[in-house]
């Protein structure tokens, strides 16, 4: 197991990740602001362009986790 930082390889896993742990808010997050996907891709990657670094914990070389710093 280990924390590292995320590269553009992992930009697919890390946008699966967000979207599938957004599923947990589902119900919770106001109606007007949930979407499906929650997070689109160009939503992510425009968050990655104005620096945002991602951060991912990583578990038998899978990803499983991730937090934007």
């Amino acid at each position: 197991m280990m924390i590292r930082r995320c590269d553009d390889r992992d930009a697919e896993m890390i946008w699966m990740i967000i979207n599938d742990g957004a599923q947990a808010y589902k119900g919770v997050i106001p109606a007007d602001q949930w979407a499906e996907p929650y997070m689109s891709r160009e939503e992510m990657e425009g968050e990655i362009d104005d620096g945002v670094v991602f951060w991912g914990f990583e578990d038998g070389g899978e990803l499983v986790g991730v937090m934007g710093i």
